[in-house]
């Protein structure tokens, strides 16, 4: 059932990106698409981290490993927005 969920969230994001590009004009850099595609894997990463040691009994583990993979995350993301942001503007 998950992978289902998976599925259409990733089709549902193809779907904006593609959008964006066309209808928006917005141009997005390798680097920029490579900085996000690793933010949201270490948000996923996060989240799998944090159930899978709920689930172990591990509640320190679970914390602290969603705290580490979800900073990073914030960072990545938020680097690469800033990055598309300020790209785009200057044109």
């Amino acid at each position: 059932m998950l992978y289902w969920v998976g599925l259409i969230v990733g089709i549902a994001l193809a779907v904006w990106i593609g959008w964006l590009v066309m209808q928006k004009q917005f141009k997005f850099r390798w680097y920029e698409v490579v900085l996000a595609a690793l933010g949201f894997t270490s948000a996923f990463a996060a989240v799998q981290h944090y159930f899978a040691s709920v689930r172990e009994y591990e509640h320190t583990s679970a914390w602290l490993g969603a705290l580490v993979f979800g900073l990073l995350a914030l960072i990545m993301l938020g680097v690469s927005l800033q990055l598309v942001r300020s790209h785009n503007r200057t044109r």
